[in-house]
């Protein structure tokens, strides 16, 4: 299975891809996750692989400020 290619293929967007695969989540299940990774590196200003634990932490905390259901958060994070 591929999900449909808008963004350059960064090694970190390909072995997420295999890892998907890998795991047979759906092409939805993918997309989702992809874009939550997007969101997180938009937020963060680099790339998500640089990212450190309270990186990540923040990131929860700024979902939770901004007003981002429970449900969105969960699942940003989870991708």
């Amino acid at each position: 299975m591929t999900v449909q290619q808008s963004t350059p293929m960064t090694p970190l967007r390909a072995r997420m891809i295999t890892d998907m695969s890998a795991r047979n989540l759906g092409p939805a299940s993918q997309t989702s996750h992809l874009r939550a990774c997007k969101r997180f590196a938009a937020w963060l200003g680099r790339s998500p692989e640089t990212a450190a634990p309270d990186d990540v932490r923040d990131f929860q905390r700024h979902l939770m400020e901004s007003g981002t259901s429970i449900c969105t958060r969960n699942q940003t994070m989870t991708g």
